[in-house]
């Protein structure tokens, strides 16, 4: 069989759980790195979107997609796992990852993903405000933890939306490829961002995470994008006071969050009872 997965790294997290079901199928993936202890053969996929393309290029061992029974795998417009139940045919085994060894970077620290958008798939709506991931930033650096911010700026391509939050370290050139961001968030006493991969990735590490909503809730909703079957004891979702459910990528959502900085505050103390 094979498996046309989709090609987000978020996405791939989440498709993990259910490609378990497919011993020794192939699949197209730009991210075989994920799925490295199951038995599945990555399949080398065509995406112009460039992170995906990166890594697709750092990959030389791919199989050849056989000629046989085809999944094609979407959720559309329907909540994440129950579109992936569809497409898949079954229930999602576990959610989690393989182990990628030792940090990049030593010590207790928080990963932040800071605001971006890309020109190449634009998530202007789906972003929270640029303040609100620096204040958290500050908030986890005044508590002592070393903070390292990670992206994948480039001019024209990625760039950050309103000031980089502050950063004892920062990767923001893409310098990590996805081993070594998997190993530095596996690490991590916590990562904080908005809603992107960072959601999939708590729920199968069990790494705390701090998601900091924007809007574009018709699509983006902790409801939309979890399910009840998932265990989201580590995943703290920041939600506006009057969270815009539309479906558009530009459209001017409402995204006050009034009581933001005692919700990190609360949270910032909560999180050493949290860590593994």
């Amino acid at each position: 069989m094979l498996i046309k997965g989709m090609m987000g790294l978020g996405d791939n997290i989440y498709s993990r759980a259910f490609v378990k079901n497919y011993p020794g199928a192939y699949l197209e993936t730009p991210w075989p790195e994920l799925y490295r202890d199951l038995d599945v053969k990555c399949v080398k996929p065509t995406t112009q979107l460039r992170t995906q393309a990166k890594n697709v290029r750092r990959n030389a061992v791919w199989h050849r997609a056989p000629v046989s029974r085809t999944l094609s795998i979407k959720y559309g417009q329907l909540p994440i796992i129950e579109g992936l139940r569809a497409s898949f045919r079954c229930e999602p085994k576990d959610f989690d990852l393989p182990d990628f060894g030792p940090s990049p970077v030593t010590g207790r620290y928080v990963v932040v993903r800071p605001v971006t958008v890309r020109s190449e798939w634009r998530a202007d709506s789906r972003n929270p405000l640029p303040e609100y991931v620096f204040r958290a930033a500050e908030a986890a650096r005044a508590a002592g933890y070393t903070v390292v911010s990670v992206a994948d700026l480039e001019d024209r391509r990625e760039w950050a939306v309103g000031p980089l939050p502050p950063a004892d370290l920062r990767f923001h050139a893409g310098e990590l490829h996805v081993e070594q961001l998997m190993a530095l968030c596996q690490n991590a006493s916590a990562i904080i961002g908005g809603i992107g991969w960072i959601v999939p990735f708590s729920i199968a590490s069990g790494v705390p995470a701090l998601v900091i909503c924007g809007g574009q809730g018709g699509f983006n909703s902790p409801g939309h994008i979890t399910d009840p079957i998932m265990d989201l004891s580590n995943t703290e979702f920041v939600v506006p006071d009057n969270f815009c459910m539309c479906r558009e990528k530009t459209h001017d959502c409402d995204k006050t969050i009034s009581d933001f900085d005692s919700r990190i505050a609360r949270w910032i103390e909560r999180l050493p009872a949290l860590e593994r």
